[in-house]
């Protein structure tokens, strides 16, 4: 009995370590771009470089992500113990599945981003 609780605490550990890692790569996305905005400004006078939102909007959406599944991996961590006292746990994929989802869309979204700003559709004007 005591090795399920044990492994249901590591499982629970790993996920805090995976949110804090989401949420970290959140934050440098947010960085990195405010970086990347002010450094054209301090080296040249009369720079005019596109400012593109989207980037911190894109990693503050995943630091809400890395919180929101820190925040779920204690609640299914207490769903499991409490089933684990009972006697009565029954493995479930729902949380895993979720979250793979929208990690995986997120990365999506950052792949077509970066594909985006390699190559920007231009138009030729006639």
């Amino acid at each position: 009995m005591i090795n399920e609780h044990m492994s249901n605490e590591r499982t629970f550990l790993s996920w805090i370590r995976t949110g804090i890692g989401i949420m970290v790569f959140g934050f440098v996305i947010v960085k990195f771009s405010l970086f990347v905005n002010q450094l054209p400004a301090s080296f040249f006078k009369d720079s005019t470089i596109p400012k593109n939102g989207f980037t911190i909007f894109l990693g503050i959406a995943l630091v809400f992500t890395g919180a929101i599944t820190i925040l779920l991996s204690y609640w299914k961590y207490k769903q499991t113990h409490s089933l684990l006292q009972k006697g009565e746990y029954l493995y479930s994929t729902m949380l895993l599945t979720m979250l793979t989802v929208f990690i995986f869309v997120m990365s999506i979204i950052i792949i077509s981003y970066l594909i985006m700003a390699a190559y920007p559709l231009t138009f030729p004007i006639d």
